[in-house]
Protein backbone atom coordinates (compact mmCIF):
# COMPACT_ATOMS: atom_id res chain seq x y z
CA UNK A 1 0.00 0.00 0.00
CA UNK A 2 1.20 3.27 -0.85
CA UNK A 3 1.18 6.16 1.32
CA UNK A 4 0.13 9.88 0.24
CA UNK A 5 3.53 10.90 2.20
CA UNK A 6 6.33 8.78 0.04
CA UNK A 7 4.40 9.87 -3.64
CA UNK A 8 4.03 13.66 -2.49
CA UNK A 9 8.02 13.63 -2.21
CA UNK A 10 8.89 11.51 -5.69
CA UNK A 11 6.46 13.93 -7.38
CA UNK A 12 7.83 16.56 -5.36
CA UNK A 13 12.01 15.93 -6.55
CA UNK A 14 10.09 15.73 -10.43
CA UNK A 15 8.91 18.57 -10.02
CA UNK A 16 11.43 20.78 -8.45
CA UNK A 17 14.48 19.84 -10.64
CA UNK A 18 12.91 21.31 -13.90
CA UNK A 19 11.62 24.68 -11.66
CA UNK A 20 15.57 25.03 -10.62
CA UNK A 21 16.69 26.53 -14.95
CA UNK A 22 14.85 29.57 -13.09
CA UNK A 23 13.06 32.70 -14.74
CA UNK A 24 13.75 33.32 -18.36
CA UNK A 25 12.91 36.03 -20.89
CA UNK A 26 12.51 35.22 -24.36
CA UNK A 27 13.43 37.43 -26.91
CA UNK A 28 12.82 40.68 -25.02
CA UNK A 29 9.12 39.62 -24.57
CA UNK A 30 9.03 41.86 -21.82
CA UNK A 31 9.96 45.07 -23.52
CA UNK A 32 7.28 47.71 -23.64
CA UNK A 33 5.12 45.90 -21.26
CA UNK A 34 3.65 48.17 -18.94
CA UNK A 35 0.04 47.13 -17.93
CA UNK A 36 -1.01 44.00 -17.16
CA UNK A 37 -4.22 42.06 -15.67
CA UNK A 38 -2.68 39.72 -12.00
CA UNK A 39 -5.18 37.04 -11.72
CA UNK A 40 -4.76 34.57 -9.00
CA UNK A 41 -6.21 31.30 -9.62
CA UNK A 42 -8.20 30.04 -6.98
CA UNK A 43 -6.95 28.94 -3.20
CA UNK A 44 -8.05 25.72 -2.02
CA UNK A 45 -8.76 24.28 1.44
CA UNK A 46 -5.56 23.11 2.36
CA UNK A 47 -3.97 26.69 0.89
CA UNK A 48 -6.10 28.15 3.88
CA UNK A 49 -5.05 25.60 6.38
CA UNK A 50 -1.33 26.82 6.06
CA UNK A 51 -1.70 30.25 6.17
CA UNK A 52 -1.56 30.86 2.21
CA UNK A 53 -3.65 33.87 1.13
CA UNK A 54 -4.11 35.93 -2.03
CA UNK A 55 -3.77 39.44 1.05
CA UNK A 56 -0.70 37.91 1.94
CA UNK A 57 0.85 36.98 -1.42
CA UNK A 58 -0.27 40.13 -3.47
CA UNK A 59 1.24 42.16 -0.19
CA UNK A 60 4.95 40.41 -0.79
CA UNK A 61 4.84 40.85 -4.50
CA UNK A 62 3.53 44.28 -4.43
CA UNK A 63 6.75 45.50 -2.42
CA UNK A 64 9.04 43.98 -5.16
CA UNK A 65 6.71 45.03 -8.51
CA UNK A 66 6.85 48.32 -7.24
CA UNK A 67 10.38 48.84 -8.24
CA UNK A 68 9.56 48.87 -11.85
CA UNK A 69 6.52 51.10 -13.83
CA UNK A 70 4.13 48.36 -14.14
CA UNK A 71 0.93 48.81 -13.65
CA UNK A 72 -1.86 45.97 -12.63
CA UNK A 73 -4.61 47.61 -13.95
CA UNK A 74 -6.15 45.44 -16.85
CA UNK A 75 -3.99 45.06 -20.49
CA UNK A 76 -4.00 42.08 -23.09
CA UNK A 77 -1.24 40.62 -21.36
CA UNK A 78 -1.85 38.40 -18.20
CA UNK A 79 0.14 37.79 -15.00
CA UNK A 80 -1.16 34.63 -13.78
CA UNK A 81 -0.09 33.57 -10.07
CA UNK A 82 -0.88 29.82 -9.37
CA UNK A 83 -0.54 28.19 -5.99
CA UNK A 84 -1.81 24.48 -4.84
CA UNK A 85 -0.89 23.34 -1.63
CA UNK A 86 -1.16 20.22 0.01
CA UNK A 87 -1.62 20.21 3.90
CA UNK A 88 -0.24 17.30 6.00
CA UNK A 89 0.07 17.14 9.66
CA UNK A 90 3.50 18.24 10.09
CA UNK A 91 4.29 20.01 6.92
CA UNK A 92 2.67 21.72 4.05
CA UNK A 93 3.87 21.50 0.59
CA UNK A 94 3.06 24.78 -2.62
CA UNK A 95 3.72 24.63 -5.65
CA UNK A 96 4.12 28.42 -6.97
CA UNK A 97 3.99 29.50 -10.22
CA UNK A 98 3.86 32.90 -12.23
CA UNK A 99 3.29 33.07 -15.85
CA UNK A 100 2.92 36.34 -18.17
CA UNK A 101 1.07 35.73 -21.37
CA UNK A 102 -1.32 37.00 -24.02
CA UNK A 103 -3.78 35.62 -26.52
CA UNK A 104 -2.77 35.83 -30.09
CA UNK A 105 -2.10 34.93 -33.82
CA UNK A 106 0.20 32.29 -34.27
CA UNK A 107 0.55 30.70 -37.52
CA UNK A 108 1.33 27.01 -37.35
CA UNK A 109 4.13 26.36 -39.72
CA UNK A 110 3.05 22.53 -40.92
CA UNK A 111 0.07 23.57 -42.44
CA UNK A 112 0.50 27.34 -42.71
CA UNK A 113 -2.72 27.91 -40.82
CA UNK A 114 -3.25 30.96 -38.29
CA UNK A 115 -4.51 30.00 -34.63
CA UNK A 116 -5.65 32.04 -31.63
CA UNK A 117 -3.90 30.91 -29.01
CA UNK A 118 -2.10 31.38 -25.24
CA UNK A 119 1.69 32.62 -25.89
CA UNK A 120 3.85 32.51 -22.67
CA UNK A 121 6.37 35.46 -22.61
CA UNK A 122 7.47 34.55 -18.81
CA UNK A 123 7.34 32.17 -16.63
CA UNK A 124 8.84 31.22 -13.72
CA UNK A 125 7.92 28.40 -10.32
CA UNK A 126 8.92 26.41 -7.78
CA UNK A 127 8.14 23.66 -5.23
CA UNK A 128 8.16 24.14 -1.25
CA UNK A 129 7.55 22.46 1.80
CA UNK A 130 7.76 23.70 5.51
CA UNK A 131 5.99 23.60 8.91
CA UNK A 132 2.24 24.79 8.74
CA UNK A 133 2.88 27.65 11.31
CA UNK A 134 5.23 29.13 8.99
CA UNK A 135 4.12 27.76 4.99
CA UNK A 136 2.40 31.26 4.70
CA UNK A 137 4.88 33.09 5.34
CA UNK A 138 7.26 31.46 3.74
CA UNK A 139 5.29 31.36 0.17
CA UNK A 140 4.83 34.61 0.62
CA UNK A 141 8.82 35.19 0.63
CA UNK A 142 9.17 32.81 -2.34
CA UNK A 143 6.46 34.51 -4.33
CA UNK A 144 8.52 38.02 -3.76
CA UNK A 145 11.52 36.32 -4.99
CA UNK A 146 9.92 35.11 -8.29
CA UNK A 147 8.22 39.14 -8.37
CA UNK A 148 12.31 39.70 -8.15
CA UNK A 149 13.21 37.48 -10.62
CA UNK A 150 10.75 38.86 -13.42
CA UNK A 151 11.50 42.40 -12.23
CA UNK A 152 14.85 41.69 -13.10
CA UNK A 153 14.09 40.31 -16.35
CA UNK A 154 11.30 42.82 -17.29
CA UNK A 155 14.61 45.35 -16.65
CA UNK A 156 16.89 43.55 -19.05
CA UNK A 157 14.33 44.10 -21.89
CA UNK A 158 13.52 47.32 -21.12
CA UNK A 159 17.02 48.48 -20.54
Amino acid sequence: MITRFPVILVLAALLIAPSLAGAQTIDNKLKDVTRMALTFEPFDADSAKCGVDEGRLSRAMGREAKTIPIKFDGSIFIFQVRVATLAQPTICFTSADISVYRFDKVRLTGDKRDLHAKVIIWENGTILGSGPKSHGQDVARTLADLMKDFVEDWRKDNG
